[in-house]
């Protein structure tokens, strides 16, 4: 097979190296683009559990507010192409788009299928692009003489040439998919610095046990609280979660890991507590478990704890609290009202960990942001060497940032300089 001689080799042909591949193209660039895998996009495909959560319409400033590391970073980017951008791009590409809950956007269709195949499909007819499947580069090849990028080298020891290289290789999360760090690896290889990466956007582990029945069971309308051993707060949010079997997740538990996960992964130790009654003050609930108690006084504890508690969670707070289950409640004493008072406000459990990357939404840490131009998305290291999206020290919540950072970081650089 002879190749063209190539402007651009991108690495990775996800969200972010798809969107560099067209970007580059469509300004006459000539693009060799490299997939290890059989399929690209594969983690693209499954996003947003299969829907497809592509960008956020909040303004640039809450936007931010969204993102871990230096937010500002990114300023350039989203200046260039961002979410209105990305948002006409698709709809240019014919794939109708949709605003729901919390100003996050999805195809109509609510297919991550059509975002996948509007950039594919062009990339597979662009006159300018050269599309490689099961293509893995080892090593990125750097002249000796200017420390310059000069091309890739393959596993199969193949080399290609090209004055510019994208790394849009993802990061640690969602391994099956081929994001298996190998653009770390590589970066590192030409002397960049990595920040130590977590998983993130991950279900937490707890040191307590969950019982059998708590499994798969969901909280609404509650208030996570995660913090340190001398009550320093690290999180706050009001929700939903739920418990897996050995720990907690769902979409505040999610949120909370971008915070936590690199203190636990460093060691710390944090306590996680569940508010059950956020909208009641503590002195508010207190009055009306004494009205409930003195109302209800013939009734056996086990069966009345249905007024303040699912029944999923009886056992669990019965066990917790200490307090014998048939116990009458003219009988509960006012140390036992305050232990359930104390529960109900923040049930508590010992976290000890995350799940690990196949469960991570994303990866948190990466090439350094302090070696990387903000405009270009160049190395500051290697001339001609750029990075796009996940490989990146850039992490943000649920909510379509994510992507976004993709997709602005891949239009930068793919950009003719």
């Amino acid at each position: 097979m002879t190749l063209p001689a190539n402007d651009v080799i991108i690495i990775g042909a996800g969200a972010a190296g798809m969107m560099a591949a067209l970007t580059a193209a469509d300004q006459g660039q000539r693009v060799l683009l490299l997939e290890k895998m059989d399929q690209p996009g594969r983690k693209l495909r499954i996003t947003g559990k299969g829907r497809c959560n592509l960008t956020n319409t909040a303004p640039l400033k809450e936007f931010l507010e969204h993102v871990g590391s230096d937010n500002r970073f990114l300023r350039n980017s989203f200046s260039r192409f961002f979410n209105q951008e990305l948002m006409d791009f698709f709809e240019q590409h014919g794939v109708p788009l949709t605003i729901e809950r919390g100003n996050r956007v999805y195809p109509s269709s609510g297919k991550s299928l059509d975002i996948f195949l509007a950039l594919v499909e062009p990339i597979e007819h662009h006159p300018n692009i050269t599309f490689m499947k099961k293509a893995e580069v080892e090593t990125l090849l750097v002249s000796s003489d200017e420390h310059r990028i000069v091309g890739v080298r393959m596993k199969n020891h193949e080399t290609f040439s090209a004055r510019k290289v994208i790394v849009a290789t993802g990061g640690l999360s969602y391994p099956s998919t081929g994001s298996t760090g190998d653009g770390y690896r590589m970066a590192q290889e030409v002397g960049h610095t990595l920040v130590d990466r977590v998983p993130s956007l991950v279900p937490l582990v707890c040191e307590e046990p969950i019982p059998d029945e708590l499994v798969g069971f969901v909280l609404k309308n509650v208030a996570l609280r995660i913090e340190r051993p001398d009550g320093k707060k690290l999180f706050e949010l009001q929700g939903e979660m739920t418990f897996t079997d050995n720990g907690i997740a769902g979409p505040i538990v999610l949120s909370a890991s971008r915070v936590v996960s690199r203190p636990l992964h460093q060691g710390e130790a944090l306590t996680a507590k569940i508010d059950l009654k956020p909208a009641l003050s503590n002195e508010v609930l207190d009055k009306r478990l004494i009205h409930d108690l003195d109302s209800n006084g013939n009734r056996i504890l086990n069966d009345a704890m249905r007024m303040w508690l699912p029944a999923e969670l009886i056992p669990l707070a019965l066990k917790r609290l200490k307090i014998e289950q048939f116990k009458r409640l003219n009988q509960v004493n006012g140390n036992e009202r305050k232990r359930l008072l104390l529960f109900l406000k923040g049930v508590p459990f010992t976290l000890t960990g995350t799940r690990d990357y196949p469960e991570a939404i994303v990866t948190q840490g990466g090439v350094s942001l302090k070696e990387v131009n903000p405009k270009t998305m160049e190395s500051r290291l290697v001339p001609g060497l750029f990075f796009a999206g996940e490989v990146l020290d850039l992490d943000a919540d649920t909510g379509g940032y994510n992507l976004q950072i993709a997709f602005s970081t891949a239009v930068a650089a793919g950009s003719m300089l």
